[in-house]
């Protein structure tokens, strides 16, 4: 493996299963297997350098490289319709050459039914090629007639290709303009693919168009089109169940899209739905739990949990925090997930005056390195570790954090926003300041927090942190 460090990103990639039939497969390999301390050593997280025993570690590496891509293609055989169509045309090209036609015809025929029903255009051209050849070994009956009969399906395929290739180069052209150029928008939309579905000569190219008229309506705040756009795509989807199944990105992105566009126009039992739709997936329609499930779900956790906090609803909040928790506990979350929900915990147990709680949360993004991992949630995390040390009363903590503040933000970006210089001002004061100083202080803050930034930007950060709410509620206690 040539690029520095590829071993290692494809141990890390396997799954579960995945090690163990590698580890599987090599034993039935013959020889000295050193390789395999390389392979256990790097899965648990030493470097790639690890001494080998006095072995070649260039040379181990690449074979293991090797061996790990044989034993993985081995491991996924027949497991997807485009796997098991490869692996047809394996057969048919070794049955070719021993000259056995009539087994061959069987796998062609098998494999052109195949390709057909799941639209693998390329691959079905490859099987119309190997038909030409068997008809062209075959005794001369009548085999112009029926190559003639695989060239003519060969031009439909073509045609099909070719449509599809036009949607596809649509939607390329479409995602480079400017999108907020609405006169242009406007020309798209008049595009002569989009006139009617039966410019989409193929499946594939009838969800290419759905989704080209879903952007279009969006970029041009049509959202009641949208969603109905939307809402005929699910359905065409879900008349195809063996393509969900086969391949189910497509259709998660769809709902997604869809759950996205109800909270934007802030309807949640709608977008709450949808979101419980997704989570039926991999139990619907027979899916193993692969890594893109997990982040599906982990996905839909995140936007509850988000929308729970910007609805205030803290109490359904808490019961979602302990489903999120047990599934941080039993499966590894990928780190911009995880990190999001360390920040809401932390926010949550904020509002709720559970400030120790709220500590621990916020403790874990302080105490991992994400590095430029989701850098806006680190900052404010910081910003909260400080609003929960004044609340704890850790007031001579507050200087040294403040310090800790500054430093993050310099290296990050080199200098912080005007926001953000104002509250390291404040806390530094209040590190430094008497009790009764503290209203005063809160008054000033509430006056000069957001003096440089615009109603959208403000809009912005309290999104991530409410400020305000937080400075009203220290200024009401002041006048008490």
């Amino acid at each position: 493996m040539a690029k520095q460090g590829a071993l290692k990103e494809l141990i890390h990639s396997l799954e579960k299963s995945e090690k163990r039939y590698v580890s599987l497969f090599t034993n039935l390999q013959s020889g000295d297997k050193q390789y395999l301390n390389v392979f256990k050593a790097i899965d648990k997280g030493y470097p790639e350098n690890i001494e080998t025993g006095g072995s070649d570690l260039a040379v181990t590496k690449h074979y293991l490289g090797k061996l790990i891509l044989k034993s993985l293609k081995s491991f996924t055989e027949g497991k997807t319709r485009h796997s098991e169509l490869l692996h047809l045309l394996l057969e048919i090209e070794i049955l070719f050459q021993k000259e056995l036609y009539d087994l061959c015809q069987t796998k062609i025929k098998k494999g052109k039914a195949i390709a057909i029903n799941y639209e693998s255009f390329n691959l079905l051209l490859e099987f119309l090629h190997w038909e030409k050849r068997v008809i062209n070994s075959l005794p001369k009956s009548s085999n112009r007639q029926a190559v003639g009969e695989v060239v003519r399906k060969e031009r439909e395929v073509l045609a099909l290709l070719n449509n599809l290739h036009e949607y596809h180069a649509f939607v390329e052209e479409l995602m480079t303009s400017d999108l907020l150029d609405l006169k242009k928008m406007e020309h798209y939309r008049n595009h002569h693919l989009l006139k009617s579905t039966s410019e989409a000569k193929s499946f594939a190219a009838l969800v290419l168009f759905y989704h080209l008229k879903y952007i279009l309506f969006t970029v041009t705040n049509n959202s009641p089109e949208g969603l109905k756009v939307l809402a005929e795509l699910i359905a065409l989807m879900e008349e195809q169940p063996h393509r969900i199944k086969e391949n189910p990105e497509g259709y998660l992105t769809t709902l997604h899209n869809l759950m996205g566009m109800m909270l934007y126009n802030k309807e949640t039992d709608a977008a709450l739905t949808v979101l419980n739709k997704i989570r039926e997936i991999p139990e619907k329609y027979g899916l193993k739990k692969q890594s893109y499930i997990l982040r599906m779900f982990v996905k839909t956790y995140n936007v509850e949990l988000e929308l729970y906090r910007d609805l205030k609803d803290w109490s359904r909040a808490e019961n979602l925090m302990a489903e999120i928790t047990h599934l941080i506990q039993t499966h590894v979350i990928p780190n911009n997930y995880l990190l999001s929900f360390y920040y809401q915990f932390g926010y949550i147990h904020f509002q709720l005056s559970e400030y120790s709680a709220s500590l621990v949360s916020i403790n874990k993004i302080l105490n991992t390195n994400f590095g430029d991992e989701r850098t806006d949630l680190q900052t404010y995390a910081r910003f909260l570790f400080l609003m929960i040390h004044f609340e704890l009363g850790n007031i001579t903590l507050l200087r040294y954090a403040v310090d800790n503040t500054r430093r993050f933000l310099k290296k990050r970006r080199g200098a912080p926003f005007s926001f953000e210089k104002e509250l390291l001002k404040f806390f530094s004061k209040l590190s430094l300041s008497p009790r009764h100083k503290y209203p005063s202080l809160f008054e000033k803050l509430s006056v000069t927090l957001f003096r440089h930034h615009t109603e959208d930007q403000r809009s912005n950060i309290l999104d991530y942190l409410d400020f305000e709410s937080w400075l009203a509620k220290h200024l009401d206690k002041s006048l008490v």
